[in-house]
């Protein structure tokens, strides 16, 4: 076995877990009557939107930070991202007391821009987000900052892996775990802790039609990148599927199934009526994978879909309502 998966890493991702928890949320994970009537199977939310920062992303970027060397620390952090990673990397900065430095493209909520400054970070403002990655490598080089990937990481993924084992904590025998993926951070993590843990879980990931980076990757047999992508779900809007995440998603899950914004928006409204959950796009998209009949569970097993994230623009909520 290999350091990305098997029993060996258990002992990694163990004191990933214990390193980040003083510092984030045991979220709950929370059967759905409603669901578990409408699907057949018996269904459970992993209420990640509850996490600080309302995302997932704290998980991965305080053990990223936390494994800095000191004089990286003294440098400071810096990456690219639209609202949920800057918030992440500006809430691990402070816990660590590392500079967090986050390139966001113009277009970039004012809400999740505000933010991330809230939690300490500082916002530059760029272009696109191919202008941001590339100001954010001209910063590297300029100031000597260490570039930390939104999800293409290792100790990253080894943070994220913290959420699959809280999965199996709550629920030993959950059959399938259905999860957002953007580049494929979160998904590598769940994979990272399932599989070091033995379980057998069923993992399927899920991506909206106009950003695809994974499925079409997982169709080339190789990370591709997109030449455009259009979604109201921000967080799954990355361009590429990470390097480091493909290997782990072509290894492990059984596949990506894509859903339509409509179905998204559609998830979010019975989410928030429903169940009184306030997602995001990106975290609504499992469910919306599960109701729509993409994912297809076997009557009465045990499905987790995993509601990655709460931070959607008001203005997107106020349109979709």
């Amino acid at each position: 076995m290999t350091s990305s998966s098997g029993l060996d890493l258990l002992p990694i991702l163990a004191a990933a877990r214990a390193r980040i928890a003083p510092h984030i949320h045991r979220t709950p994970l929370w059967r759905s009557a409603l669901l578990s009537r409408m699907t057949g199977a018996d269904v459970y939310l992993k209420c990640e939107l509850f996490q600080k920062t309302g995302s997932f992303k704290p998980r991965g970027m305080l053990n990223k930070l936390m494994s800095l060397t000191a004089e990286q620390k003294a440098k400071g952090a810096i990456t690219f991202s639209a609202g949920n990673a800057a918030q992440g990397l500006a809430y691990a900065g402070g816990i660590v007391g590392v500079k967090a430095v986050v390139v966001m493209p113009e277009t970039a909520s004012p809400i999740k821009a505000q933010a991330t400054r809230d939690y300490g970070g500082e916002v530059i403002q760029k272009g696109d987000s191919a202008q941001c990655y590339a100001h954010s490598l001209e910063l590297v080089k300029e100031r000597g900052y260490t570039f930390v990937s939104s999800f293409d990481d290792e100790t990253l993924m080894e943070g994220h892996a913290s959420l699959g084992l809280e999965i199996l904590d709550d629920l030993p025998a959950a059959d399938t775990v259905i999860v957002p993926i953007g580049g494929g951070g979160l998904i590598g993590g769940i994979i990272k802790g399932l599989r070091a843990s033995g379980s057998k879980a069923e993992i399927v990931g899920v991506e909206p039609t106009g950003a695809p980076a994974m499925h079409n990757s997982l169709a080339a047999g190789k990370p591709i990148r997109l030449d455009r992508v259009s979604t109201i779900a921000d967080g799954l809007a990355a361009p590429y599927a990470g390097e480091a995440c493909f290997p782990l998603v072509r290894g492990a899950a059984s596949g990506v199934v894509l859903v339509e914004d409509d179905e998204i928006a559609e998830a979010i409204r019975l989410l928030l009526f429903r169940c009184k959950l306030l997602a995001e796009g990106a975290g609504a998209s499992s469910v919306a994978a599960l109701v729509t009949g993409k994912v297809k569970a076997k009557p009465g097993a045990k499905v987790v879909c995993v509601v990655s994230g709460g931070n959607i623009d008001p203005a997107r909520l106020k349109s979709l309502l």
